[in-house]
């Protein structure tokens, strides 16, 4: 029961404390806590009673999210199964290192040597530290929160011969029988009426779903060619219920929903080494939480920005997304927040630097030939540089980065697409036209991206977060006739 260990947490208490209360083994609790055995009636009144709250909670089937403590990568996820979910942990670990949030419809009182943040739809963040102002610039490094996965339509589930089916829709560039056959979660936001106010919750289911596959006696061509229909195929199986909504609601009534199913995996490291991290959401979590952790360990020279926007999988054309007024507008508030002209803005600009950061495509290791005749890519062989028109790096922009990398003994790599593969994209491009500033793609080499679970070079991770924090650490000056000066 996942919910058990928020509520130990809340209260300050480590597994073997609850154990004793209960006089079990510490074994035996983590049993109930990592959902291995569930716990009987006679001990859901004993649990309730040690956690201060009713049996009918620890019963229902649905976790709201609370700010918590993230112990790791793994721990980030796990439990990001959304973009709402990605957020609350990304301000979990801000909050904890004392950044204070801000609200875009307040004055802002900015102190020099701050650390702010401020959210849009609860599914973005952008997260500010306020460095040495003596070249003033915004170093920005962005990425998003959002990952392919199945969107839940509506409240009616559908009717089948082993019971109740979700209606869903694809979101994302999802590879569809990566869904198939593995633990799924409902999870996402709630919106409920708590005296006459609307308000959100972030939910996510505390049992699983599935996707049962066609077996191979009924579709004797499924390994020579597989065909999936949307919205005949990929239905999750869900049992008996009347609806979605009061599955995660606690018994109040919701308004509405923004609900999604997504992979239910636990995280791990494969390989005779362990040095290749197995997981659900790597494209882009691992960008965000190297940023967020970047940003924390970070002495700037200027302004470090962490952008984590939404909806980058569908084409970031939302509020909450990249190519929204969010990041300018918020910009151009610290700038009069912090008493400059609009002058000091463009001078702010000039000096200042995008990072776009989001994985690419190593070497497979089954299909070589799918990469680049000459510039290859591989897991654990250090941050990736990525080359092409989708992109916003050019030869200035990647050798600032190089510069910077190579300062820090942080090995790097060149991405190159073969011209004959299709070629994805980022929000790169968007935010170096919006912002006119000079930019550049980078991210971690990946295997299996876009589907339910990926790989990445687990060693690969610590090198982004050096790699930014160097970059925030970093003073880049635009001088006259397009020269640059880094210190």
């Amino acid at each position: 029961m996942e919910k058990l260990k928020q509520y130990r947490t809340k209260l300050n208490l480590t597994q073997k404390e609850v154990a004793e209360k209960l006089d079990i083994s510490q074994q035996a609790y983590a049993l109930y806590e990592n959902s291995d055995r569930t716990p009987s009636d006679e001990m859901l009144e004993k649990l309730a009673a040690i956690f201060n709250i009713t049996k009918s909670e620890l019963e229902s089937k649905a976790t709201e999210m609370e700010y918590r403590h993230i112990e790791s990568i793994e721990d980030f996820l796990l439990t990001s199964y959304t973009s709402y979910h990605s957020t609350r942990n990304i301000e979990s670990i801000l909050k904890e290192d004392g950044f204070e949030r801000l609200y875009d419809y307040n004055e802002w009182n900015l102190k020099k040597g701050g650390k702010y943040y401020i959210l849009k739809n609860q599914s973005a963040v952008i997260a500010f530290k306020i460095g040495n102002l003596s070249n003033y610039a915004f170093n920005i490094a962005g990425c998003h929160t959002d990952s392919p996965c199945l969107k839940v339509k509506g409240n009616t589930l559908i009717d089948s011969s082993e019971g109740k089916k979700i209606n869903v829709e694809v979101y994302g560039g999802l590879i569809l029988y990566s869904m198939l056959d593995i633990p799924l979660k409902i999870a996402g936001r709630i919106i409920v009426n708590e005296d006459n106010k609307l308000v959100t919750k972030i939910v996510s289911s505390d049992f699983n779903v599935n996707i049962p596959s066609l077996c191979i006696h009924h579709n004797s061509t499924v390994n020579d060619s597989l065909t999936l229909n949307k919205q005949v195929d990929m239905l999750p199986l869900l049992g008996s219920n009347t609806d979605v909504y009061s599955l995660l609601s606690n018994g109040k009534e919701v308004i509405d929903a923004d609900l999604y199913v997504v992979p239910d995996v636990k995280p791990y490291l494969s390989g005779v080494n362990k040095d290749l991290l197995v997981s659900p959401r790597l494209d882009n979590l691992t960008s965000a939480y190297a940023i967020a952790k970047a940003i924390i360990e970070s002495n700037p020279k200027g302004i470090a920005i962490g952008y984590f926007s939404d909806n980058e999988e569908i084409g970031s054309g939302t509020k909450q997304g990249a190519s929204s007024m969010f990041l300018p507008d918020t910009l151009e508030k610290i700038n009069r927040s912090l008493g400059f002209s609009k002058d000091d803005y463009n001078k702010a600009i000039a000096n200042g630097f995008a990072l776009s950061i989001d994985n690419g495509h190593a070497v497979h290791q089954a299909h070589p030939e799918k990469s680049d005749i000459s510039e290859k890519v591989y897991m654990n062989k250090g941050i990736v540089i990525k080359h092409h028109t989708n992109y916003s790096t050019d030869g200035l922009s990647s050798s600032i980065i190089k510069t910077i990398a190579k300062t820090n003994k942080i090995s790097y790599q060149d991405y190159y697409n073969r011209s004959d593969q299709r070629c994805g994209g980022t929000i790169g491009l968007i935010t170096s036209s919006q912002l006119e500033m000079n930019a550049c793609d980078i991210g971690l080499a990946q295997l299996a991206m876009h589907s339910a679970i990926e790989t990445i070079g687990y060693n690969d991770i610590k090198l982004m977060m050096e790699l930014v924090k160097s970059y925030f650490n970093t003073s880049i000056s635009t001088l006259d006739n397009y020269e640059i000066k880094l210190d």
